[in-house]
Order: structure tokens, then sequence, then C-alpha cells
């Protein structure tokens, strides 16, 4: 235990009628809801003196105690590729890079998405409390792009109805492997429901992608997908099963790496060491969302621009990958 005094928090009017739990996530905005849980049901935590459930209903002037040392923060630090591309009261929309986690992934404490929201917050300043970053809607690791964060668990609430109503609008870029002949078209297949018990195959839900040609090379195509349904993995997996997989994607069918020499005619590889990747994650990125603004009920657009591997990645396609005169449109940058 530490030596420092305990945190008590008094409830008040506002928070009478609120669980235990969702009292001690909004007073401590920087550690991980998970935590909080595990700590009072270990016993870290007392209500009015006396040991608590973290579900347990609180009264006005109600007392919550617990010793600091026990707690796992997560100290706010900026994260290179991070960057705040929306804001208002409610609302968030960031940048986020490749490699990193928009969750903590199982066995990982660390943090570093969440770290940056927390710095970014930090240095607003202020008088009262940071705002408890909630994370609305997920990408994977290894893909860049826009993620919405609500600042509160009434926004949080508002943005998962608009994504349930499918009012949220929501369009990624990604760089596949062939020549795509059609202009655009939509893949309407059923995926697994990763919600499923785990016993058994799992039952399919609808998932459906729309799709159109952005910009053609010889050997790759650059498409902008709509995901009509948000189902995870949809977009990798239905590009796959349509034949054209990510161009980086092992997973699903794609390539461990995109490199020049595959595509530049008379490629000469460096006399030492070995060839360095064009792109060597995920070749998809989140471009742009829209949605209606918690804070203001008015419609949002927000873009991410194309980081700087996918664009140096297309570069190079344009240069060795001759386009093919077909070409639609350019990405934009």
């Amino acid at each position: 235990m530490s030596d420092d005094a305990p945190l008590s928090f008094v409830v008040g009017p506002g928070e009478a009628g609120h669980t235990v739990l969702a009292a001690l996530a909004e007073r401590l905005p920087d550690v991980p809801t998970a935590h909080l849980r595990h700590l009072v049901q270990d016993g870290g935590v007392t209500l009015n003196g006396q040991r608590c459930g973290p579900g347990q209903a609180l009264g006005a002037g109600d007392r919550l105690e617990l010793d600091p040392g026990d707690l796992e923060r997560i100290e706010p630090a900026p994260l290179p590729g991070f960057s705040v591309l929306y804001e208002d009261a409610q609302v968030l929309a960031c940048m986020k890079p490749a490699g990193v986690a928009v969750e903590a992934e199982r066995g990982d404490d660390e943090r570093p998405f969440k770290a940056a929201i927390l710095h970014h917050l930090a240095r607003q300043g202020g008088d009262g409390p940071l705002p408890r970053p909630r994370i609305v809607h997920r990408l994977d690791k290894d893909t860049t792009g826009v993620v919405l964060v609500a600042k509160s668990k009434e926004a949080l609430t508002d943005l998962t109805r608009q994504l349930e109503e499918r009012r949220v609008h929501k369009d990624y870029l990604a760089l596949v492997l062939g020549a795509v002949k059609r202009d655009e078209g939509e893949v309407d297949l059923p995926l697994p429901d990763p919600a499923a018990p785990r016993r058994g195959a799992a039952p399919r839900v609808e998932a459906r992608t729309r799709w159109e040609v952005v910009e053609r090379f010889h050997t790759h195509t650059l498409l902008r997908c709509h995901p009509v349904t948000g189902r995870q993995h949809q977009i990798r997996q239905h590009l796959a099963a349509a034949g054209h997989p990510l161009a980086v994607d092992p997973q699903y069918g794609g390539g461990a790496a995109l490199l020049l020499s595959k595509v530049k005619r008379g490629y000469r590889p460096k006399a030492q060491g070995e060839e360095r990747p064009l792109l060597a994650r995920l070749s998809l990125h989140a471009e742009r969302i829209v949605f209606r603004s918690p804070a203001t009920g008015e419609a949002v657009e927000v873009r991410a621009p194309i980081p700087e591997d996918l664009d140096v990645a297309l570069r190079q396609l344009r240069k060795w990958d001759v386009a093919h005169p077909t070409t639609r449109r350019r990405a934009r940058g």
C-alpha cells in the first residue's frame, strides 16, 4: 500500500444513482475501466467505510475511498503520427498512426493511443478534471486514419446510436492486388459474428461493402471503400473474397509487404542489406468520416491525410507500375 493519503470522493447530487464503477471512471479518467473494476472487486475501494461492488448504486453524500498507490494510471504522452483532426465540447476526431492499437491488446499494459489523447486534453488546461476519453469505434492496429473519441458517456451513447442506425458514413482507401476491371461495385457477404459464443460454428451476420476505383495500376488498384455495415475485418475479408485482397495483408491473402522489386522492371538490389519495403503494414487507411456532433447536432465531415508510407508507395506505383489509361480519380492527399 502507498504512504499517500487515501483518495476520497463525496458523491454529489448529480451522481446519485450512478454505480461505483461509473463514478470512479469519471473521477479517474487516466485509469483504465477494467483496472478499476478489478480494484473494486478485490476490495481496494470502500463505500462509506465498507467493501462494495462495481455495480452498487450510489446516493448523494456517499463517500468512496481508495489508495492511490493501487492505481495503474495511463501517463499522458505524445505519440508520433497522432493528431487531433476535429474537436468540440463532446467529441474528438483523432489521426491514428500505424502500429498502435486503439485499445490495449490482451497482455499489453501500454496504451499509447489513449495516452496521446490524455496528453492533448491535459495541454488544454482548465479548472475541472480531464474528461474521460471513450473510444467510439476501432481500427486495426496496422490501419491508419480517423478514430472518433467521445468526451462523455452521453456523447458515447449518441455516437454509438448513430453507428447502429447507420447514420455515420465512413470511407477507407484500400490498395489491393490486381487490376480491378469494374469501376464500382458492392460485396454482400455475411460474416461470422465475433460476439457469438466460441462453441461450434459462429452464426453469420449481414455485411456489405461498397467500393469504387480511385486509381488503376498494372498490378494494383487503389479503391475507396464504404462499409455499409461495421463488422470486424469487414473490408479486408470482403476484398479478399472478391479476389482482390489488400496488397499488404498476410492474414487474408495479401503480401507481407509491398516491395519495389515487384513493380519496377530491371530492379537491382543494393549490394548490402535486405530490400526495404515500400509499405510494411496493412494497405488500408480510414480516410473520411461524417457524423452529427452530439454537442451541436450539426453534420461534421473529417478527413485524415494520407500517411507518408502509403503516399510513398502510391508515388512509386505511379512511376513504375504505369497507371491504366482508364484511371478515374486520385486519392485526396
